[in-house]
C-alpha cells in the first residue's frame, strides 16, 4: 500500500543517516551484524587489521557496501579519527579459550579488545555502544579454573567477558552518563553457518538446531536455559536494533539469551 511504501522509505532514509563502526566484523557473529546493518541501509564501517574484506567474505553481496578500515582494536590511534561522528560502536571481538592460549591472552582478547574501542568511543563523543558478550557456562576452563595457590578463580574467558560488560555498564554509561546508552548481548552457543578463512562452511546449525528445539520445549531451569543455542541472525538483529533504536538510548541494557531467542526470532 502507499502508506507502507512511505513508512518504509522514511525508515530507510532515517537509517541511511546512521553510521555504525564495528570491531570484529570479519568473524562469525561480527560479519552477521555487518550484513544485517548493510541490509537495513546503514552506513557500516568495519575495523580490521588487514583493512579489506577477508577472502571468505569478498563474494558476499553486502561486503561491497561496507567500508573496511585498517586498524587494531587495541590501538585507538589507528581508528580514532574515523570513529568521530559515528552514531554507534559495536564490539564483537573474542576468542575461545583454547588450551594453547594463556590466561592473560584470553582475558585480553575477550576483555581489553572490547574495552579499548569503548573508551575511545566515549572520548570522541559516540553516545551508543553495543557489546557482544556471552552467557558463560559454568564449566572448567571457560567459566572458572582452579589453582593450588589461589583456589577457584574466574577463567580467562569469563573474566574477559565480565570486564567488557562492566566497562559498558559502569564507565561508558555510569551514573553521570550524559545521554550515553550501552547494551550488552549475552547469547548462549551461537548457531548458524560459520565460514572459515579458507572459505569452508561449518554447519553449526546441524547439531545446534535440534538441540535448541529440545531445550526450548523443556521446562528447564533458567541457568540451563541460558545455554540454549541461538541463531546468529537473532544476535545480529538484536545488535543492530540496540545500536539504532531510541529505546536503548541513555541507559544500560542487558539482553539475555532468552530474549535473543524469543524477541529477535524472525
Amino acid at each position: 500500500c502507499a502508506l507502507c511504501v512511505r513508512i518504509g522509505f522514511t525508515m530507510a532514509a532515517s537509517n541511511a543517516a546512521k553510521r555504525l563502526m564495528i570491531f570484529g566484523g570479519t568473524g562469525f557473529v561480527g560479519s552477521a551484524i555487518a550484513r544485517e546493518a548493510a541490509r537495513r541501509g546503514l552506513l557500516v564501517q568495519c575495523v580490521t587489521r588487514g583493512g579489506n574484506a577477508p577472502a571468505h567474505l569478498r563474494d558476499e553481496p553486502w561486503a561491497s557496501s561496507v567500508t573496511w578500515l585498517r586498524g587494531d582494536a587495541l590501538d585507538p590511534s589507528s581508528y580514532k579519527e574515523h570513529m568521530r561522528g559515528a552514531d554507534a560502536v559495536i564490539t564483537s571481538v573474542g576468542r575461545l579459550p583454547f588450551p594453547n592460549l594463556s590466561h592473560e591472552d584470553i582475558v585480553r582478547d575477550n576483555g581489553e579488545t572490547n574495552v579499548t574501542p569503548a573508551k575511545c568511543a566515549k572520548e570522541v563523543g559516540v553516545d551508543r555502544l553495543v557489546v557482544i558478550g556471552a552467557s558463560v557456562p559454568p564449566i572448567p576452563g571457560v567459566g572458572w579454573g582452579i589453582s593450588p595457590t589461589s583456589g577457584v578463580y574466574a577463567a580467562g574467558y569469563a573474566a574477559g567477558k565480565s570486564m567488557a560488560e562492566a566497562h559498558a555498564r559502569d564507565e561508558f554509561v555510569g551514573a553521570g552518563h550524559g545521554g550515553r546508552g550501552a547494551a550488552v548481548l549475552k547469547p548462549g552457543p551461537v548457531s548458524g553457518t560459520r565460514m572459515t578463512s579458507s572459505g569452508s562452511k561449518i554447519p553449526l546449525w546441524a547439531a545446534m538446531g535440534p538441540m535448541a528445539a529440545v531445550m526450548n520445549a523443556l521446562p528447564l531451569p533458567a541457568g540451563v536455559k541460558q545455554m540454549t543455542p541461538v541463531s546468529v541472525d537473532n544476535v545480529a538483529r538484536a545488535a543492530v536494533t540496540a545500536a539504532t533504536d531510541d529505546s536503548y538510548a541513555g541507559k544500560f541494557t542487558q539482553i539475555s539469551n532468552a530474549e535473543l531467542i524469543e524477541r529477535y526470532n524472525q
